[in-house]
């Protein structure tokens, strides 16, 4: 968070954070594997090879198909936002320790015998 003297970041809100975004990703992925198990085990509601399910099946595999790499897209999604979330986390921790080094290198720069 900006304000008017610097930047201010809670590290440990922020990794507190990743981990549910993280947790929200492994949920996303069993969800989109229960679907297509469960998908799987109803692929021939329509039937097989009646006027019904002539008509409906084309369209059935597409919606199943799509329905699938949406809840895959969504896993891959929040996975890729935790870590470029843990990115910015490890930049703001090296800029920290920067900041702090050069603090102390300043303070002993003037300090004889340290």
């Amino acid at each position: 968070m900006a304000d008017s003297n610097g930047y201010i970041a809670d590290t440990n809100r922020l990794r507190a954070a990743i981990r549910q975004i993280e947790q929200i990703s492994a949920m996303a992925g069993d969800i989109a594997r229960d679907f297509a198990n469960e998908v799987g085990r109803n692929q021939h509601w329509p039937g097989r090879d009646d006027s019904f399910a002539r008509e409906v099946i084309p369209s059935e595999l597409k919606e199943r198909q799509t329905a699938l790499e949406t809840s895959e897209n969504v896993a891959g999604a929040s996975e890729q936002i935790a870590l470029s979330t843990l990115g910015n986390l490890d930049n703001i921790e090296g800029t920290q320790l920067g900041v702090l080094e050069g603090i102390q290198a300043e303070l002993h720069r003037g300090r004889p015998g340290r």
